[in-house]
């Protein structure tokens, strides 16, 4: 794949997956048990811009834009691991999920060291880890994988 179709890959998978975990986040406002997409936004504006951020009242866009850019910046990185691993390409669902559970694991680094992680419950727990494993991880391998398949058709 050429520069222009990493990029392009890597941009349509984290746009596509961020688009996938914002509607997961809507989702799970079905059964009342997860705070408000704007509670979840304006906590990734704090993230950023630090406490000061609550009282910004265009801390949700903000976060949401965040949430954009950072999916895009992973979806990037794991364009980056395909061309540095092809086997990748050959098992979307697997590496997708896998690289779901690194993305996790770092954002929980970074909340940690932003002094804003919360132990979560065990079942928001199970709610983060499938958001973000089948409606972020495995959209990303399974969207570079299809662009790499294109790229060598």
């Amino acid at each position: 794949m050429t520069l222009r179709d990493r990029l392009a890959a890597g941009t349509v998978a984290g746009l596509g997956a961020a688009l996938l975990i914002v509607l997961f986040l809507f989702m799970l406002q079905w059964d009342g048990a997860a705070p408000a997409p704007a509670a979840f936004f304006t906590f990734a504006a704090v993230a950023l811009l630090g406490p000061a951020a609550y009282a910004n009242p265009s801390a949700a866009a903000i976060g949401v834009g965040l949430i954009f850019v950072l999916a895009v910046g992973w979806a990037l990185g794991y364009v980056y691991l395909v061309r540095e691993r092809p086997q990748l390409v050959a098992r979307p669902f697997v590496s997708g999920a896998v690289f779901g559970v690194i993305v996790y694991i770092f954002t929980q680094i970074a909340l940690l060291t932003a002094g804003l992680y919360h132990r979560p419950s065990p079942d928001l727990l199970g709610k983060e880890l499938i958001g973000v494993l089948v409606f972020y991880g495995i959209p990303v391998g399974l969207i570079v994988s299809a662009f790499a398949r294109l790229r060598r058709a």
